[in-house]
C-alpha cells in the first residue's frame, strides 16, 4: 500500500480531522493522492442533515473498488454505523466513540507489515494543511447543549478543549509552514475551556477561557497575520472577549453568528440559549466595537410549525443585522432528536425553498451594499487556488472575495488590493503591491 486519498464532507472540524489523519498516514510513509482510486481511501462523513447523510452514502459508494481499502469515519459513520458496514467495498468503520488513531492503527497493522506507534494524545498536532491557504485549528470538541434539531450531542457528547500550550505550539507550526491565517474551530467554540456547553452550568468567570486563548495566540505566535473565529453566540460575546479581540490586530473584523431563527417562540422550541433581543444586542456590540465588521449567519427554514409571521420575524432580524452571507438550509429531522418527533408540524413543499431563496436574495443585497462602501479603499487579500484558470482571487479580512489581475500572485500569497468595482455578485480590484513575504 503506497497511496491514500481523503474525501471530506461537512464542517471545518471534519476538514481539520481529515488533515490529522493525513499527517498520520504520511508519517507512515504513504503518499497522498488526489484520485479516489488510491490504495487506501478514507471517507470522512457528515450527518448533520438528511441530505448530508445521503451525500455521505453516495460518496462511499462512488468509485468503490475492491482494489483499494476503504475506511469510513465521521458523523455519518457514527450515527448509521450498521448501514455503512453493509455498503459494498467498505473495509473498516471508525466512529466518534472510538480512538481514531488507535483504530486507524489497528486497521493499518492488519494490512501492512510495519507497526505504527500510537501517540498519547488522541490525534497529533498539525504541522501543515495540504492545499489550503487558511489553516483550521481545532481547539474544542463535543456538545451537550441538545438543541432539539441537532444530532451532534449524540455523536460527540464528550466535551474537551486543547490546552493553551498545545494550541500555541500547533499555531506556530502552521505559521512556519506558510499559513498567514488561522481559523479557530470546534463543535461549540464558545464552550472552549468549559465543562459544559450549557451556559447556566458554566462557572461564572469574567475572564472566559476563549478570550485567554486568543490573547495567548496573538501574543505568543510570531508572524501570525490573521486569526478568525469559526462562530460565536450571544453568550460567548462578553465585554472581556470583545476587549481582547479589539486589542489584537490579528483578529479579523468578520464574525459568524448562527441565528437559526428570529422568532423567540422558535428559538425556545429549538432550545437555543438566547433570545432575539440577545442576538441583536450581540450584533450591536460587534458593530460598535469594530470598524465595519462583516457578519454572516446560519438560518434554518421550515422548522416544525414555523409560520409566515415567524419567518417574517427572521427576515426582520436579517434586515437589522444586514448579514453579508446566509447559510440557509431546510429543517431536516434527525433520528432520536426531539424535533424529529414533531411530524404533524413538518413543513413541506415549495414554501421552504421559497424562504431559502428569499434569504439568499436579501443576503446578496446586503453584501452588495456592504462591499460598495469599500470602493477605492485597500484590502488585504489571501489568494486562493483557482482550478479553472481564471484571474486570481481571494478572501479579504472581512471575508468577501476579491478578484484582481496579476500574473505573479499565487495561492497562499497575502497581497494588497485596491477595490475598483463592485457588482451584485463580485468585487474587483487592482493589485497594489507584490505578495507580502512569509516571515520565518
Amino acid at each position: 500500500m503506497k497511496t491514500f486519498s481523503i474525501e471530506t464532507l461537512g464542517c471545518k472540524v471534519n476538514a481539520y480531522e481529515s488533515d490529522q489523519i493525513a499527517n498520520i498516514l504520511r508519517a507512515r510513509g504513504l503518499t497522498q493522492s488526489d484520485t479516489p482510486h488510491a490504495d487506501l481511501r478514507i471517507i470522512n462523513t457528515c450527518s448533520v442533515t438528511m441530505q448530508a447523510g445521503k451525500q455521505s452514502r453516495q460518496t462511499i459508494r462512488r468509485n468503490s473498488s475492491h482494489q483499494s481499502k476503504t475506511i469510513v469515519t465521521g458523523c455519518y459513520a457514527t450515527s448509521d454505523e450498521e448501514t455503512v458496514r453493509k455498503i459494498d467495498g467498505v473495509d473498516g468503520v471508525i466512529t466518534h466513540h472510538q480512538n481514531l488513531e488507535s483504530e486507524l492503527t489497528r486497521l493499518l497493522d492488519s494490512w501492512l507489515t510495519e507497526p505504527l506507534a500510537v501517540s498519547r494524545r488522541p490525534l497529533p498536532l498539525l504541522n501543515d494543511h495540504q492545499d489550503r491557504q487558511r489553516a483550521f485549528l481545532k481547539i474544542q470538541d463535543g456538545c451537550d447543549a441538545h438543541c432539539t434539531y441537532c444530532i451532534i450531542p449524540q455523536l460527540r457528547p464528550n466535551l474537551s478543549s486543547k490546552p493553551v500550550d498545545e494550541t500555541i505550539e500547533e499555531a506556530k507550526r502552521l505559521v512556519a509552514a506558510g499559513h498567514h491565517e488561522i481559523i479557530l474551530t470546534g463543535i461549540f467554540l464558545g464552550a472552549y475551556g468549559q465543562p459544559t456547553a450549557l451556559r447556566r452550568r458554566q462557572p461564572q468567570d469574567t475572564a472566559i477561557p476563549l478570550a485567554r486563548l486568543i490573547d495567548a495566540l496573538c501574543t505568543n505566535v510570531p508572524n501570525l497575520r490573521r486569526l478568525r473565529l469559526s462562530s460565536l453566540e450571544p453568550g460567548d460575546v462578553t465585554p472581556h472577549l470583545i476587549d481582547v479581540m479589539k486589542s489584537h490586530q490579528q483578529v479579523v473584523p468578520h464574525f459568524h453568528l448562527p441565528l437559526q431563527s428570529g422568532s423567540d417562540h422558535l428559538l425556545h422550541k429549538m432550545n437555543r440559549q438566547y433570545t432575539r433581543t440577545d442576538f441583536l444586542k450581540m450584533a450591536d456590540q460587534l458593530n460598535e466595537s469594530f470598524d465595519r465588521p462583516a457578519l454572516t449567519t446560519d438560518i434554518i427554514t421550515g422548522f416544525p410549525g414555523e409560520t409566515d409571521e415567524e419567518f417574517q420575524q427572521t427576515l426582520d432580524v436579517v434586515n437589522q443585522v444586514k448579514f453579508i452571507h446566509i447559510h440557509a438550509f431546510p429543517f431536516s429531522p434527525r433520528p432520536k432528536t426531539a424535533a424529529a418527533r414533531w411530524t404533524k408540524d413538518f413543513i413541506r413543499g415549495p414554501v421552504v425553498n421559497e424562504r431559502i431563496q428569499h434569504l439568499t436574495t436579501l443576503a446578496q443585497s446586503h453584501s452588495h451594499t456592504f462591499r460598495t462602501q469599500f470602493l477605492t479603499q485597500t484590502a488585504e487579500v489571501l489568494v486562493e487556488k483557482s482550478n479553472d484558470g481564471s484571474i486570481p482571487h481571494g478572501r479579504s479580512e472581512r471575508y468577501f472575495d476579491i478578484h484582481f489581475d496579476s500574473e505573479s500572485a499565487k495561492a497562499g500569497d497575502l497581497v494588497k488590493v485596491r477595490i475598483e468595482r463592485v457588482t451584485p455578485t463580485r468585487t474587483h480590484g487592482t493589485l497594489v503591491n507584490r505578495p507580502l513575504p512569509i516571515l520565518v
